[in-house]
């Protein structure tokens, strides 16, 4: 077992067959404190080795309660005092280095001792300690140095613990290694040095193992993690309590503690470290010392030894790793490193580290998948990663703490990181965009395509891995189009087309692929003349390359032609979606996605048009093949759903609109944010019908949501935005706040003077009804 050792707020050193680490007082290691390996001169030594059991109540400070572990504490004092099941106690507290479980177990031992309650404490650090500790434990129930010499030390431990009659608690502390816990048996079957208990006693066993195999059904799991999410103000609080108040404010020990990930080790580190600087004269200080949240979050940024004393936490988790490779995981160092090589996100685990993508990860390559699961696994047991449970339709994560990245990081595995990355993209990049399950997967991808962007130079990547990494980033840049994160994806698709323009060139087919997407981007946005340019440029490039029907042509096609549909050239777009539509047809069949697609959108533009019954019957007829072939809440039919909606509400079936757009509210509501275009656009068209309908209450507070998401999402000069807040100034009007109508549409058209001009028809409707409200204004 590796002598390097975890030590919360006291010594670390490593094991060189003496007594270290711990208070030493004569013969006598402070239970809880001590890391014990005997040159064993006679084969009873553990007998004979000194020890105390006595809880190390006095390492607890009860002027600093234990922030954020209320409802474990609780839960854990309910399990203790209830009666016990014919099964016995055995209760073992989970986590990983560093997260507080010996605190933990103190808090319950000083609780349970104040209670009358007879506490032991053991180390289980090592195998001979263990068993001293156990025998005086033994001693100390009941029985006698004869009987202890029978060889049959754990049944008596355990006949004897069965015999009293009062309250008892055992805690062995630092089991991380379950195996020592066997003795002369098993654990996991109830026969090894640590039992069950029976009777008025019970068992608590603080370890990082967590896996159920290991405690088998006797013991009942207790997972601690740490303090993040909700509990990010309890981490905070943990740094106050031990930095001064000149270290900063609350939301600067908020920020500190996020970046900490809320390790409670770290935590204390870092307060009792920030405690020390400042008690240090400055002229004493050594260069550049932190001495505020904000100095020290810097610093630990960059990479300084000197705020991790003794390498305390960097040792806790090599500890763990030394256990796996001693238990036959010879490739968790590696694995970890690799893990650590990805960003700070979680990650869709089972689409990167497959054995095909490892195949060029130095020894991961000789792993196949059975002993890759087991690797994870093992690292999961120990806390280093978690595995989350994965949602339905959602891809299996694994999540790992920002702080054991930060120590496992080496600069080597950042290029076999990139290039699993990019190659689970390209496996995804022709998968269908709408699919949920596919976003879910490009969704949780994402953060570390753009993570190995911005690492590219550090990675050393050859033409050919740019290049793949490329597609990569236009995947991550789509999946931002899907998401409605627009001014992200235009960012995004920017950096791509000017990384592509300087390393293959502004006419590699490639670099037309980013200028596509990009033009996608900024039609979204509002940007319509720019957007414009770009596919046309993008155009005559594959019109070039592979003529009027080529797959890429005609995709740039369908996509210029919703260009010239929403700058109002309805002939043109039109056109162009009959040409492409009749290709598609020829090549691809009337049921292909692409198809249905400009067969949807042809529709929209005869419902502009006004050829309304010709609109529903293309809708309806593109409906029943997406129906058919994936279902009637799939995205691609609830796009299809909202346009045969605003058909019905054009053709003046009110209840029958209604009725479409709530159940496609109701369709975008299980999957989308609440905020997404996709989701707004629709509760605009139900707030026209709603208007319409006379409910003018209703449309109020509908287009007023929609109105925020959208200023949120897209700024209050985008073209949606506008509408909508023309929108609700004539359900203002109607309402009779004629005074706030007068507001909006006054800053609409202000809007619409400056970027379309005073003469055009849509700044002209806006002055009209501006000019009838200020007539209703002047008529009060």
């Amino acid at each position: 077992m590796s002598g390097e050792q975890e030590q919360a707020g006291g010594a670390v050193a490593r094991v060189d067959n003496r007594l270290t680490g711990g208070t030493v007082h004569g013969n006598v290691v402070q239970a809880g404190r001590a890391d014990i390996t005997l040159r064993m001169s006679d084969p009873a030594a553990p007998s004979a080795l000194p020890v105390t059991v006595t809880p190390p109540l006095g390492l607890r400070d009860p002027g600093r309660p234990l922030r954020g572990r209320e409802e474990t504490l609780e839960r854990l004092e309910a399990e203790l005092a209830a009666e016990p099941g014919p099964e016995g106690r055995l209760l073992a507290l989970c986590g990983m280095g560093g997260c507080g479980k010996t605190a933990i177990a103190l808090e319950i031992a000083a609780r349970r001792s104040a209670a009358g309650c007879r506490v032991w404490w053991v180390e289980a650090r090592n195998g001979p300690a263990l068993e001293a500790a156990l025998r005086a434990v033994a001693r100390q129930a009941g029985a006698t140095q004869e009987e202890l010499e029978r060889g049959d030390t754990a049944d008596l431990l355990w006949s004897g613990l069965a015999r009293l009659d009062t309250p008892w608690l055992l805690v062995v502390d630092n089991a991380d290694d379950p195996a020592l816990l066997d003795g002369p048996g098993s654990l996991s079957a109830g026969t090894g040095w640590i039992r069950p208990a029976t009777g008025p006693g019970a068992v608590l066993v603080t370890t990082r193992d967590s896996t159920r195999a290991t405690w088998g059904q006797v013991a009942r799991l207790h997972l601690l993690r740490p303090l993040t999410g909700g509990r990010l103000d309890a981490a905070a609080r943990i740094l106050r309590d031990h930095a001064p108040a000149s270290a900063g404010t609350p939301a600067e020990a908020h920020e500190l503690a996020a970046r900490l990930g809320g390790l409670p080790l770290a935590l204390y580190l870092a307060g009792t470290y920030l405690d020390q600087a400042n008690r240090t004269p400055p002229p004493f200080r050594a260069p550049a010392t932190p001495t505020t949240y904000t100095g020290y979050r810097r610093a630990w940024e960059d990479g300084l030894d000197r705020l991790d004393p003794g390498h305390a936490l960097a040792r806790t988790w090599a500890m763990s790793v030394a256990l796996l490779e001693q238990r036959g995981h010879g490739h968790a160092r590696a694995l970890l490193e690799l893990l650590a090589a990805f960003a700070d996100a979680d990650l869709p685990y089972a689409h990167l580290l497959t054995p095909d993508r490892l195949a060029e990860a130095g020894p991961l390559a000789a792993l196949d998948g059975p002993a890759i699961w087991q690797h994870l696994t093992a690292l999961a047991a120990l806390g280093l990663v978690e595995l989350l449970e994965p949602a339905p339709g959602a891809p299996a994560l694994l999540r790992m703490h920002p702080l054991v990245r930060d120590a496992s990081r080496t600069t080597g595995t950042v290029a076999v990181a990139t290039g699993v990355v990019a190659a689970a993209a390209r496996a995804d990049e022709s998968e269908d965009e709408m699919d949920p399950e596919v976003a879910a997967v490009r969704r949780s991808l994402a953060p570390h395509i753009l993570d190995a962007f911005e690492r590219a130079d550090l990675a050393g990547l050859d033409e050919r891995s740019f290049l793949e990494l490329m597609v990569a980033m236009n995947v991550a840049g789509r999946q931002l189009l899907v998401d409605g994160l627009y001014v992200q994806a235009r960012a995004v698709l920017e950096t791509v087309r000017a990384a592509e323009s300087e390393h293959v060139g502004p006419t590699h087919p490639d670099t037309f692929v980013t200028r596509h997407n990009l033009a996608l981007a900024l039609r979204e946005l509002g940007e319509l003349s720019q957007a414009r340019t770009e596919l046309e440029a993008v155009l005559d490039a594959r019109r070039t390359l592979g003529g009027d029907t080529y797959l890429a042509t005609l995709s740039t096609r369908h996509e210029l032609a919703s260009l010239l549909r929403d700058q109002g050239e309805l002939e043109a777009a039109r056109a162009e979606f009959e040409a492409v539509l009749a290709v598609r047809r020829r090549e691809l069949g009337d049921t292909d996605p692409s198809t249905v697609t400009t067969r949807h959108e042809l529709a929209t533009v005869l419902l502009d048009q006004g050829e309304l019954d010709s609109a529903r019957a293309e809708l309806e007829a593109a409906l029943a093949i997406e129906r058919e072939r994936v279902g009637e809440t799939h995205p691609s039919s609830l796009v299809t759903r909202h346009e045969l909606a605003r058909t019905l509400h054009a053709q003046g079936e009110l209840a029958m609109a209604r009725a479409e757009f709530e159940a496609v509210m109701a369709g975008w509501r299980g999957q989308v944010a609440g905020d997404h275009p996709h989701l707004l656009v629709t509760r605009y068209g139900l707030a026209l019908v709603l208007r319409d309908q006379g409910e003018l209450a209703q449309a109020r507070t509908e287009f007023e949501a929609v109105l925020a998401g959208e200023r949120e999402r897209l700024g209050d000069t985008h073209p949606s935005t506008l509408l909508t807040r023309y929108s609700l100034a004539l359900v203002l009007r109607d309402q009779g706040e004629a005074a706030q109508a007068r507001e909006e549409l006054e800053a609409v058209l202000a809007v619409e003077t400056e970027r379309l001009g005073p003469d055009h028809p849509e700044t002209q409707i806006t002055r009209q009804s501006l000019d009838g409200v200020l007539r209703m204004l002047e008529g009060r």
